[in-house]
C-alpha cells in the first residue's frame, strides 16, 4: 500500500510541485488548497483534528504559508506560519498514536534573523523553529517523526514583490529535498 500523504497548501508553489511529485510515485496525496482550511478561523482547530481522524495520513506536509512585509497583520502572519503547524502537532502530542506519522514542517533561512523588511514573517518562522525543536523531544517517544525544512526564498507567486529573483531556487528544488524525508 502506497502512504497516503496530506498536504496543507497544496495549490502553492511548493505544494503544487510536492503533489506533482508523489502523484508521480504513486502516493496517495489528499490535497488541502489554501481556501479549504482558514487558519485564521476560531474553531480551527477542531477542523484540523476531525480532519487528521478521519483521513489518518501516513504523512503530513504543511506547505501553508504567509509573507507579507512590516505592514503585515501579525496575527495572520503567526496564526498561518506558526499555529497552524502547531495544531497538527498538538493533535498527536495530545492522541495516542497507533501508528506511524511523519510530520513535515515548512520553515524558511529567515529563521535564523530578523530581515529588516520582513520582521514579523522572520520571527514567524523562528517562533516555528523553536516550536519544533520543543514537539520533537516530545514526540520521539510517540511513533511520530517530525522533520523540519527551512528553504531560502522560492521563485513562487508567494514572494512576486521581491526584486532580486535571480538567486532564487524553483519550488521543485526544495519539493525533491521534501520527498526525501517521506
Amino acid at each position: 500500500m502506497n502512504k497516503k500523504v496530506l498536504i496543507f497548501g497544496a495549490t502553492g508553489g511548493l505544494g503544487t510541485e510536492l503533489s506533482y511529485l508523489l502523484e508521480k510515485r504513486k502516493y496517495r496525496v489528499i490535497k488541502v488548497p489554501k481556501n479549504k482550511i482558514n487558519f485564521l478561523a476560531k474553531k480551527i482547530n477542531i477542523k484540523i483534528n476531525k480532519l487528521l481522524l478521519k483521513i489518518k495520513p501516513d504523512v503530513i506536509v504543511n506547505c501553508s504559508g504567509y509573507f507579507k512585509g512590516n505592514n503585515s497583520d501579525f496575527e495572520k502572519i503567526f496564526k498561518i506560519n506558526t499555529y497552524s503547524n502547531w495544531l497538527i502537532i498538538k493533535f498527536y502530542i495530545s492522541k495516542k498514536v497507533k501508528k506511524k506519522v511523519k510530520i513535515i514542517l515548512i520553515g524558511s533561512s529567515a529563521y535564523k534573523g530578523p530581515r529588516k523588511n520582513y520582521i514579523l514573517y522572520s520571527a514567524s518562522k523562528a517562533a516555528l523553529h523553536n516550536v519544533y525543536l520543543g514537539a520533537k523531544e516530545l514526540l520521539e517517544k510517540k511513533l511520530v517523526s517530525l522533520k523540519i525544512v527551512h528553504p531560502e526564498a522560492m521563485k513562487t507567486k508567494m514572494i512576486n514583490n521581491i526584486i532580486n529573483k535571480n538567486k532564487m531556487k524553483n519550488p521543485s528544488y526544495y519539493a525533491k529535498k521534501i520527498l526525501k524525508l517521506i
